[in-house]
């Protein structure tokens, strides 16, 4: 549940946000609030608002701007209430989410199980493709989900960084890597991670591997530290390599990015339905 209790928490960060801006945003609204009536079939709006402790209604009917205001003064009231209690609500459901990661769930085990390999405890990431085990489509999952639990040469390339375990039994680098691999797992998607990849003299490990109805090969490339110079260097050296081999953008390649430091997890979910479970 690591993983969720950290969509949970970007969730809780993005809504604090919001309800800050908001509540600076109304400070500067103006005071009172908007009125409405209709005489003989005529609508008139009015601005009511109270002036040394005295009502007043002031018409408004030629004052489009305070109509304006005095409504998104009413949105951000409104607003406000409902992202405070958002927070509440979500913060109780991060308070008592429980963790599911091996880590934390090998603390449970009997000594008899703590000392084991973190791949015994997983089956191979394959999942169980049901979200395209459509009738008729037997053989094509079969062998996809073969594939997918088949050995290949994954990349050594600085072991100390994979730090995020996935359900899937392998580690990753990043958070947002551990996010997409639980969706593809999530959706029962076959694929490999960082498997190694030659073509000629170019030496290369996508992020993400997977095959096509068709059995041959497309990728998906996440960059998620794009403020790095030194980042942005490495993925556009990658790009252009993965380009000279025939690996390009809408052809067999999906490229996403963090947006500030955060992945979007709906992106990501729709990705999988629209860009990848469609080729399977």
């Amino acid at each position: 549940m690591g993983v969720y209790r950290d969509q949970i928490a970007e969730m809780v960060w993005e809504q604090k946000q919001i309800l800050k801006n908001h509540t600076i945003e109304l400070r500067n609204c103006p005071d009172g609030t908007l009125w409405r009536c209709i005489n003989h079939g005529k609508e008139n709006y009015y601005h009511t608002f109270y002036e040394n402790e005295r009502y007043m209604r002031t018409s408004l009917n030629n004052d489009t701007k305070m109509i304006r205001d005095l409504a998104r003064k009413e949105y951000l009231s409104l607003s406000i209430k409902a992202l405070e209690n958002n927070i509440k609500v979500l913060e109780r459901a991060e308070r008592a989410l429980k963790e599911g990661d091996l880590n934390h769930l090998k603390e449970h085990m009997q000594k008899a199980y703590k000392d084991l390999p973190d791949e015994y405890f997983f089956g191979g990431g394959a999942g169980n493709c049901a979200i395209y085990s459509i009738a008729g489509a037997e053989e094509a999952i079969k062998r996809h989900i073969e594939w997918g639990k088949e050995p290949y040469e994954k990349s050594t390339y600085k072991p100390e960084k994979l730090k995020f375990l996935t359900s899937a039994g392998y580690k990753v680098r990043s958070k947002s890597e551990q996010h997409i691999v639980e969706q593809l797992v999530n959706y029962g998607v076959p694929h490999r991670y960082e498997q190694v990849l030659r073509i000629g003299n170019v030496v290369l490990a996508p992020d993400l591997t997977f095959r096509g109805w068709d059995m041959k090969p497309f990728y998906w490339e996440h960059a998620g530290m794009m403020d790095d110079p030194y980042y942005c260097v490495r993925h556009k050296k990658k790009m252009d390599l993965l380009e000279q081999v025939g690996i390009v953008p809408w052809k067999n390649l999906i490229v996403t990015y963090d947006n500030d430091a955060v992945i979007n997890v709906p992106l990501i979910k729709s990705i999988i339905e629209k860009d990848v479970i469609p080729r399977l």
